[in-house]
């Protein structure tokens, strides 16, 4: 007997009681998504859920999930969206990487903190203060307007530490360090 396309899906799924997601245990991806095949392509397993369940999918949509589990294809976890509707409930989830855990940065958040007070002192030009962390001016800049590390804080100026010798002998030049001897 020859299964339906339902059915041969359905053989990949293992249900979790305790969460009520359907996981996927066909091909899964390195990025966590199961993918299958559908119409003679391939396709990402929730996508197919979506089309065997639920319906076609209207182009510029996404299957987005409401468990935010990669491997679940079950359709009541799945809604479509927008590419920005997904993005927006990606990072309202906090599942959005930001600062140092995102894939590209090339900046600490310590290094923020210092760039930031180094733009509020506003006694270099961003150029300099690129060439000086290894980055872009136009990585400054992102950073000065707000674009990006929006969470990163400014260090603390000298008003804003301890006034303690330790703390003054830490902010001194190398000349005022000679001079007082």
């Amino acid at each position: 007997m020859k299964l339906t396309p339902r059915e041969k899906f359905l053989a990949k799924v293992c249900g979790d009681a305790a969460s009520g997601c359907w996981l996927w245990h066909g091909m899964v991806r390195p990025d966590g998504y199961g993918a299958a095949r559908y119409n003679g392509k391939e396709h990402g397993a929730h996508r197919v859920a979506w089309m065997l369940f639920r319906g076609t999918i209207a182009p510029g949509m996404v299957v987005c999930h409401k468990c935010d589990v990669r491997a679940c294809v079950n359709p009541e976890h799945l809604f479509l969206g927008t590419v920005a509707e997904n993005v927006r409930d990606m990072a309202e989830k906090g599942r959005c990487p930001r600062g140092e855990r995102h894939g590209s940065a090339r900046l600490t958040a310590e290094q923020v903190s210092r760039i930031k007070t180094m733009l509020a002192e506003d006694r270099m030009y961003m150029s300099e203060i690129a060439r000086e962390f290894g980055v872009s001016p136009t990585t400054i800049r992102a950073i000065k307007v707000g674009k990006t590390w929006k969470e990163a804080r400014r260090s603390g100026n000298r008003r804003d530490r301890a006034e303690s010798p330790e703390s003054e002998k830490q902010q001194l030049t190398a000349d005022e360090r000679e001079s007082r001897g």
